[in-house]
């Protein structure tokens, strides 16, 4: 199925990293202060914006004022400006009224406009192993680099992991880290995975990671996450329940935790209604965390679904 209307962010972004020549640094912000964004659509839906009305994509930045309309038949996901979910069935409309929001939820306005700016210019080719059974993205580098969390990723404090590339022939490894305001500590560990339980919530940190050989010289650069807040993960975990794979894949990528939307993404595209939506929004997450050429199949497997 190929949809008219606006490209997905995902596209822009991949177009920007695969082409930084072509890309441009004047790329539209949203007019309105807050922002909103489309995860998912089937059958006919449009928005009025500015009394015109133009067809809907998923990734479609949706601003206050706006009108979503979904056609006999139709369906819309997504998230509003305030940064509240909805599910619009067709025929029906939904009017998008300038509004507070509040907790995680809020998270995705940010969100949503950082990701129209951020990439232009930059190249980020970090990759991730994850969790996972079904998933083996381990990988064997020269010198170690920090995998997961992604850069300017966010952590839970009482169950906060850590995953970086290995090594040939080196099986212990020196982790370094630093917190924003605090002494710096380390942990030798075996292996290529290190979990903390013991993180200061809402401090930012950095780390980097370096095989625990006498006289290595090569380590990795530094790289920041932050430590979720208590009421930041209860209102994440509150509105998780009540979403669907696709949503939940969603608003785990605007929070910063990108392997817990890699599973729930995952999850998602084995939905007949939603499959392709989720591949796309999953491309993107690749994408955020530097695995362009598995970002760039799922967009090609998304394209070519009829």
């Amino acid at each position: 199925m190929r949809r008219a209307g606006p490209v997905p962010v995902v596209v822009a972004v991949l177009l920007c990293l695969i082409c930084p020549a072509a890309a441009q640094t004047d790329v539209p912000e949203p007019a309105a202060a807050r922002a909103g964004v489309v995860v998912s659509v089937h059958g006919s839906v449009s928005v009025v914006r500015g009394g015109e009305e133009m067809p809907i994509a998923e990734g479609l930045v949706l601003q206050d004022g706006d009108v979503v309309l979904a056609r006999d038949g139709a369906r819309c996901t997504g998230f509003t400006p305030s940064g509240q979910s909805f599910d619009l069935p067709g025929p029906g409309e939904l009017r998008l009224e300038a509004g507070g929001g509040e907790g995680m939820l809020d998270r995705v306005s940010t969100w949503v406009r950082r990701q129209l700016t951020q990439w232009i210019g930059e190249s980020r080719r970090q990759p991730i192993v994850t969790r996972a059974l079904t998933r083996d993205w381990d990988l064997e580098t020269l010198t170690p680099a920090p995998l997961v969390p992604a850069a300017d990723g966010q952590v839970r404090p009482d169950a906060a992991v850590f995953y970086w590339g290995t090594v040939p022939g080196v099986d212990s490894y020196l982790v370094t880290f630093i917190p924003e305001d605090g002494e710096e500590f380390e942990r030798v560990v075996r292996n290529h995975r290190l979990r903390l339980d013991d993180l200061e919530p809402g401090a930012e940190y950095v780390w980097k990671v370096r095989p625990a050989v006498e006289g290595w010289t090569g380590e990795s650069a530094w790289r920041n996450f932050r430590v979720m807040l208590p009421d930041e993960l209860r209102d994440l975990d509150d509105a998780l329940e009540e979403m669907g794979d696709l949503e939940a894949g969603v608003l785990l990528l605007s929070a910063g935790l990108h392997e817990e939307a890699i599973y729930r993404l995952d999850a998602a595209i084995a939905s007949e209604t939603q499959g392709v939506s989720a591949r796309l929004w999953r491309a993107q997450t690749l994408a955020e965390i530097g695995l362009y050429r598995e970002a760039y199949e799922d967009l090609v497997l998304s394209w070519e679904t009829p």
